[in-house]
């Protein structure tokens, strides 16, 4: 096989693998807190046939010859700027927004009741169940962690619950009616998690992302969990953030894509036919 065809080959698998993470992308444009993904290409290893040479006085002889033998795809990478906020008018919808804090401003932490295995999302999507722990509204399974463990914000035995408040700094306060009397009553905190390498969390599906296996923590995870501190953005209430991906860079790319594609698979027609015509000289 000549190299021209491998090479050839070698684009037509790595664009593949980019169309599969931009269809990804556009698919994803209407999921809560999804984060775009990026592709990046990398040339592959070079066949060295001849390395550059000094003559007989020491002065350079430039007669290298470095064949490449294609590309592949180095990394894919996420794009953890904040997604648009929308209004829902919901009390226990909440975003974080940190700008241009680093990673957007971190994470809500949400566990799973089953298992104990905890997750991180930028999709705040929650509601209380019949015992009014704070759960995700994806069939109930994952508890949102507040800084002392699970959220309760259901009303107590001889209360009658009015209104939820959560502040920016994630402070909660339920405004209960109790004996007659309308009072507030703090419930509980919001904690957020951020990382020092948030590239190499490992995505579940869902808009959740994994820190690893149990006792494993392969992002670096800050010890901060309040919000409105360090690198961690604020909470807004009755507000979800919606996906990052901007579809006109996507389609954009999805054209350079294609006209890549066409490329690569006219260099392997091309060094098909050379190759065919070598094999017909014999004939």
């Amino acid at each position: 096989m000549i190299a021209s065809l491998h090479n050839g080959v070698t684009a037509l698998k790595s664009l593949t693998q980019g169309l599969q993470t931009l269809g990804n992308n556009i698919a994803n444009v209407n999921s809560l807190g999804y984060k775009a993904s990026r592709v990046n290409y990398s040339d592959n290893f070079y066949l060295h046939i001849q390395d550059a040479e000094s003559n007989g006085d020491g002065g350079p002889r430039n007669q290298l010859q470095q064949f490449g033998t294609g590309v592949h795809v180095g990394s894919i990478t996420s794009n953890f700027n904040q997604g648009t906020v929308d209004v829902t008018g919901l009390d226990l919808d909440l975003a974080i927004e940190g700008g241009a804090l680093p990673n957007a401003g971190g994470f809500f932490e949400v566990t799973d009741s089953a298992t104990g295995e905890l997750f991180y999302t930028r999709a705040g999507s929650y509601e209380t169940n019949a015992a009014g722990v704070v759960v995700t509204r994806d069939r109930f399974r994952y508890q949102l962690q507040g800084q002392d463990g699970a959220l309760l914000l259901g009303a107590q035995a001889d209360e009658t619950l009015l209104a939820r408040r959560v502040e920016e700094d994630g402070k909660i306060n339920l405004l209960v009616n109790k004996e007659g009397q309308d009072t507030l009553r703090a419930a509980g905190q919001v904690k957020l998690v951020n990382f020092s390498a948030p590239q190499y969390l490992r995505r579940v599906g869902n808009g959740y992302f994994s820190n690893g296996l149990a006792g494993q923590d392969i992002a670096g995870k800050l010890d901060n969990p309040l919000p409105t501190i360090g690198s961690n953005g604020k909470i807004r209430q009755y507000a979800l953030e919606l996906s990052n991906v901007d579809l006109t860079n996507e389609f954009a790319s999805m054209i350079t894509h294609q006209r890549s594609f066409q490329a690569g698979s006219r260099v392997v027609t091309t060094s098909d036919m050379i190759l065919s015509e070598a094999v017909n000289l014999k004939r």
